[in-house]
Order: C-alpha cells, then sequence, then structure tokens
C-alpha cells in the first residue's frame, strides 16, 4: 500500500478487486457508454476511484461501472476515511428551464401526491431542509417554498432522490429543461440571481453521509447525481497499466506491481485551484510523473 498522509487527510493507494466496490448512485448511460468505449482502448488507467473504508465509492461511480462491464478483475483505489479525513457532502441542485409559470409546477408536483409550502426567504427553506432532510425546496425569484412528498414517498434518503427524479422526468416530459449545479451556486452565491422568469432552482434533499453509506451497504443505489464529494486532495496521473488489471493474478502480487510503480515515480504537491489535463480541481493535488533520466 501507498500511503500519502497530509496535515487533513491520510490517502491510502492501493488495487482492489472491482467486485468488493459498492456504487452509490445509478449510473447516466450515456456517459458510462462512452467510458466503456474509452476504456477498451486505453492503455493505462490515469486516476484511482476515491472510496472509503466500506469500499463504498465516493467518486468514480461511471469509471467503475465501465470496469465492471468490462469484465475488469481490478481497479485502482484511493481509500479515505470518509467520516473524518475532511471529506464534505455536498448536493447537485436542480435548475428547471422553459417553465410556463408556477401553477404547472404545483399541478405537477401535487400529481405526485406532494404540496408546495412558501416559506419566508432563503434562510428560511435552509432551515426546514435541514429540520426534515427528505423534503425538497423551490427557489424562483424571490419565491421561495418547501415541497412535500406524502412519507410512503420519500420515507427514506434514497426513496425521496427517487420522488425527485420522478419530478424531474414529469418536468421534463412537459417540455422543461433540467441542468444540474453545485449546492453552493444557489446557497451561498449570487447565481439564482440571474436566472430568468422561466428558470428555477430545486434544492435537493440534504441528507447525511450515515445515510449514504447505510444505504450502500444494502445495494440501494440513489438517483444519479445525488452526492457532490468534496474531498481536501486526491492523487493523479497514477497511471497504472491496463493489462494488469484483467490478469488473473492475486491482491498481493499486483499491489507489490502497484507499489514497485508509484516508488519508481516522483510526486509533485499543488495547491487548490489547479487546472489538470483540462479539468479544474478545487482541492490539493499529488500528482505523480516519470523521473528525468
Amino acid at each position: 500500500m501507498f500511503c500519502i498522509e497530509t496535515e487533513t487527510i491520510r490517502m491510502e493507494l492501493e488495487i482492489v478487486r472491482v467486485e468488493t466496490l459498492f456504487l452509490h448512485e445509478r449510473i447516466l448511460p450515456h456517459l458510462a457508454d462512452r467510458l466503456v468505449l474509452e476504456f477498451k482502448n486505453w492503455a493505462s488507467l490515469e486516476n484511482p476511484v476515491i472510496v472509503d473504508r466500506n469500499h463504498i465509492v465516493l467518486d468514480g461511480n461511471h469509471r467503475t461501472y465501465a470496469f465492471k462491464k468490462l469484465g475488469f478483475r481490478y481497479i485502482p483505489v484511493c481509500r479515505v476515511d470518509y467520516f473524518g479525513c475532511g471529506a464534505q457532502l455536498r448536493y447537485w441542485f436542480r435548475v428547471i428551464g422553459n417553465m410556463k409559470g408556477m401553477d404547472d409546477i404545483r399541478k405537477t408536483i401535487a400529481d405526485l401526491g406532494g404540496r408546495l409550502q412558501q416559506v419566508a426567504d432563503k434562510e428560511a427553506l435552509k432551515g426546514a431542509l435541514a429540520a426534515d432532510c427528505f423534503c425538497c425546496g423551490i427557489q424562483q425569484g424571490d419565491f421561495f417554498a418547501l415541497i412535500r412528498f406524502r412519507d410512503d414517498e420519500a420515507c427514506d434518503a434514497v426513496s425521496a432522490y427517487d420522488t425527485l427524479e420522478k419530478l424531474q422526468g414529469r418536468l421534463q416530459e412537459k417540455g422543461m429543461k433540467v441542468d444540474y449545479i453545485p449546492c453552493q451556486h444557489a446557497s451561498e452565491g449570487g447565481y439564482c440571481e440571474s436566472l430568468e422568469e422561466t428558470e428555477m432552482v430545486i434544492w435537493t434533499p440534504q441528507i447525511t453521509k450515515e445515510m449514504v453509506v447505510d444505504a450502500a451497504k444494502k445495494e440501494r443505489v440513489f438517483a444519479p447525481k445525488t452526492t457532490r464529494h468534496l474531498i481536501p486532495a486526491r492523487p493523479l496521473n497514477v497511471n497504472v497499466p491496463t493489462r494488469w488489471l484483467t490478469e488473473d493474478v492475486s491482491p498481493e502480487e499486483i499491489n507489490q506491481r502497484f507499489l514497485d510503480h508509484l516508488q519508481a515515480r516522483e510526486m509533485k504537491r499543488l495547491g487548490p485551484g489547479q487546472v489538470v489535463n483540462g479539468r479544474y480541481y478545487e482541492e490539493e493535488l499529488f500528482v505523480f510523473y516519470d523521473k528525468k533520466r
């Protein structure tokens, strides 16, 4: 095992059997199919998936699904302590576009057995969602409301997001568009002030880490784009040859190879806010690269 330890996090790099990992969200088919095609032609896997100590995938659900689909035996992981490493659980809010008015929204919610309960402002909405983590919220201009569904529809964390997925599906059937934004755009920034009259934000259920772990252990998966995990740091460019990951060898043998592979390379520590291979990273990075000869 190759370990990277900082003031805020301990990361354990290891190769594990793909079958031992638990996905916690349903995959988006178009993303998964694209990765399956890409991995067929890749000579190496650049970055490990992020998992917790219970083998629950926190970041990398689609890559893990693609590996299972392709019949890979092994996959590189970066294991962290979900509850003690500074990992933050955030959410993806929904932006509904091409609205035709709140009456249509109210009717769609009512058809699903729900109801709107208007609240005074953003802070009141935050408080209501914190008090009942199986509810959703609406923000549209100066209008804020709680969406309450029947207990038999949204009785736990997974069913709460399933009900939300039904709602957004109904809205799409009516010609509305659904996009995703990080939750802090709505709750902390001025994003919502720039929305048009035909747009609104749905605040999603504010579930807990315990709920994520409990559902994954029971192999109950959440709707796509439920969680957004912010990890203080992550390793990049481990570049494990994909042919290793298909071989019928023991975990001990492949992990010794992996350890030798990483120890033969250099590692550079980069601060937050870097762009690597075209992607922006908010977190601190530990980037592996080949030693100069």
